[in-house]
């Protein structure tokens, strides 16, 4: 290297410092070299003496691909394949510098090849990120969770193909990478429609949390206290009603664990489970649990569940936890993203306990299960599919109603074809080695527990011989599940001697305490909303065409507020893509997106004051 480019590479080092690992030696079978063309003025790369872009204009070749491409401002580029450096060059001089641009290679033997010519100018500009081969694949991935969907409208792939054409490498990265895009972007999607009353019901809990039965307790005191014992997951998959002998049987060896879906059928089989789990916000959930003794049962609660349910007295007691995300940004930083209104757990609780979720109730109970670390989690009814073409087992709150809905003309089966053809299915690998149908909500949770499965050191046993077959997962026939524990003793109900399970007659003592946290925490609150409708009455006295309502005290205050900044996001997003929009309209909608939601929780907090 130059002197001037051993400089700029120290540059690039300094801000990107996992780039040194490609000069690394890497073991490779590849023959590798970067070509200059007969004009000089442009280069094509060779594998083994063979082109991977035309050896006459690649630059042209390159244009002609890029015109087929749209590329927006707000769009994150994806490079699949290094073959064509003249590609390189000419998508990052169309893309403006902090605009995200993530070229993936297959050999990372390659990079210092072309890194003098080609990359070391390009990795210079801010958003210019490069991971090639299957030891960077990963860190890649990371980088791509990390980043802030908010600010991105799509994803926009552009292929060599004659990297495309040698290796399935390519193929399998996009796809995994089109995965975490929807999630990313379902997660936003569901953000936007339920973050006013995830915060409303967050601060409901967390106020209620010191009254009368059933008593709270947060999840964190139970951390690691059953090692050495089984656990298994019941879902509500079509599956289910199969296996409830095979529950019983193995009743006394295992701590059962049931989705709110799952409840009914479980005790409609005389099968109480150890703890339920619900996760939902609305007060739909309430029709799992309608008409059942739940009396012994402790309901296992996410923070942000329906705080009209909680308050009833029909469980043992209530474990709360709060949903965090954990992801490693590109520069090895772990980051915590919690639910709106979970950051507020803080001002009740010392350490309330972080749950990861992809979304689902199963997927919540099982992250529940690892926190109390358990040694081995069996999952059954987890079909992630529509097996036999239903939607849930026979037994379900959503079977019982439609069972109202049968007559001469319309059976249950109508019914189940008539809600999955509605959906957007498709065929996916089953455990029985065929194929079963599912949809993109479904694959987007087998997504999440594959991912799961590689971040944890316990066995994870699906007894399923049905439903969707679920990678780095043990899927087994059901009935095997007696063989795998004949071995194990029967547990004798070790859990009871825990606070959730015992029969309390009075209330504990640290409830004074959080008594008080209570008071504390609404009279925040109440502060917080008088304080942001001054300010407001202050912004609608100013000219709103001189002034940016964005750069003011109020809004940066809100940086820190996040429980009331994420009540506005919606409009944050929207004005981050609509940058046209002349400044006077920008501060108009600021204005009256944040009357409207000041309004809402005034609306819906205030009457917690008559409880405290």
């Amino acid at each position: 290297m130059s002197q001037m480019n051993d400089s700029l590479s120290s540059k690039i080092f300094e801000r990107k410092p996992y780039l040194r690992n490609y000069f690394q030696s890497f073991p490779s079978e590849n023959k590798w070299d970067i070509i200059s063309t007969k004009s000089g003025q442009a280069h094509y790369v060779t594998l083994n003496g063979q082109a991977l872009a035309s050896t006459y204009s690649p630059e042209v070749q390159a244009k002609r691909l890029l015109e087929s491409h749209n590329i927006k401002s707000t769009d994150v580029v994806l490079l699949l394949g290094l073959g064509n450096p003249e590609l390189l060059k000419q998508v990052n001089e169309r893309v403006a510098p902090g605009q995200i641009i993530v070229m993936l290679g297959d050999d990372p033997s390659l990079v210092p090849k072309i890194w003098e010519p080609v990359l070391a100018k390009i990795l210079d500009v801010p958003g210019r990120h490069l991971f090639s081969g299957e030891a960077f694949f990963p860190l890649g991935l990371n980088y791509l969770e990390s980043l802030p969907i908010e600010r991105v409208s799509g994803l926009k792939v552009i292929r060599n193909q004659a990297d495309l054409q040698r290796t399935h490498f390519f193929s399998d990265a996009e796809q995994r990478i089109q995965q975490v895009f929807s999630a990313k972007m379902s997660d936003l999607l569901t953000k936007f429609e339920f973050e006013r009353l995830w915060i409303k019901n967050s601060i409901w809990n967390l106020l209620q949390v010191s009254q009368t039965p059933p008593y709270r307790f947060p999840i964190s005191g139970l951390r690691e206290s059953f090692s050495g014992l089984s656990a298994l997951l019941v879902s509500a998959g079509p599956s289910l009603r199969k296996n409830l002998s095979l529950i019983q049987e193995i009743r006394d060896k295992v701590f059962i664990l049931s989705c709110d879906t799952s409840l009914k059928v479980l005790l409609k089989a005389s099968i109480i489970p150890d703890a339920v789990v619900t996760l939902d916000a609305q007060t739909n959930s309430f029709f799992h649990f309608m008409g059942e003794s739940l009396e012994k049962i402790p309901l296992f609660a996410d923070l942000v569940s329906s705080p009209t349910l909680l308050r009833e007295p029909i469980f043992r007691s209530v474990v709360h936890s709060v949903t965090a995300k954990f992801q490693v940004d590109a520069e090895g930083t772990l980051v915590r993203e919690v639910t709106a209104g979970g950051e507020l757990a803080g001002d009740i609780f010392q350490d309330l306990g972080d749950i990861q979720s992809g979304g689902s109730v199963a997927t919540t109970a099982f992250d529940m299960l690892r926190v109390m670390g358990f040694k081995q989690v069996f999952f059954i009814g987890q079909d992630l599919a529509y097996s036999g073409r239903e939607i849930h087992s026979t037994g379900t709150h959503h079977n019982e109603k439609w069972l109202g809905l049968v007559n001469r003309k319309q059976s249950l089966e109508s019914i189940n074809e008539v809600i999955i053809r509605k959906r957007e299915t498709k065929k996916v690998p089953a455990c029985n080695g065929q194929t079963v149908l599912t949809d993109y909500v479904l694959e987007l949770y087998r997504h999440w527990f594959e991912e799961s499965a590689k971040t944890v050191n316990i066995p994870l046993i699906n007894l399923n011989e049905e439903g969707a077959y679920i990678q780095g997962f043990q899927n087994v026939n059901p009935k095997e599940v007696t063989e795998i524990l004949k071995e194990e003793r029967k547990h004798d109900y070790p859990w009871h001697q825990y606070d959730p399970w015992k029969a309390l007659t009075s209330k504990p003592k640290e409830n004074n305490s959080l008594q008080k946290k209570s008071e504390g925490l609404f009279h925040k609150i109440q502060t917080d909303l008088l304080f942001t409708e001054k300010k407001i009455k202050e912004w609608e006295s100013f000219d709103l065409n001189q002034i940016d309502l964005q750069s003011s005290e109020l809004w940066l205050w809100l940086q820190e507020q996040t429980y009331l900044r994420r009540t506005v996001r919606k409009s944050e997003i929207y004005l981050q893509r609509h940058r046209d929009l002349d400044q006077a309209r920008k501060n108009s909608i600021l204005i009256q997106s944040l009357k409207k939601e000041i309004h809402y929780l005034k609306r819906s907090i205030y009457p917690i004051k008559e409880l405290l």
